[in-house]
């Protein structure tokens, strides 16, 4: 196992990852609370699309975030 002395020092921590993952998080709780809502048999409430797009917003910070390095 590598130290933190041992690491090579062009190493840099990738930019937008945490957006990123955050995103997809949010994007994937969004579109399972839609479909379970909507396997129930109740209307889609405007909170799990508020969900989705608020992922997919967090998802285009990462990618832009990323390419920006």
């Amino acid at each position: 196992m590598q130290s933190a002395s041992e690491l090579p020092k062009d190493l840099k921590p990738q930019c937008g990852v945490i957006p990123r993952m955050f995103g997809v998080a949010l994007i994937f709780i969004g579109v399972l609370d839609a479909m379970l809502s909507w396997r129930a048999g109740n209307a889609i409430e405007d909170f799990y699309i508020f969900l989705i797009a608020a992922g997919l917003f967090f998802l285009v910070i990462g990618q832009v975030r990323r390419r920006s390095e």
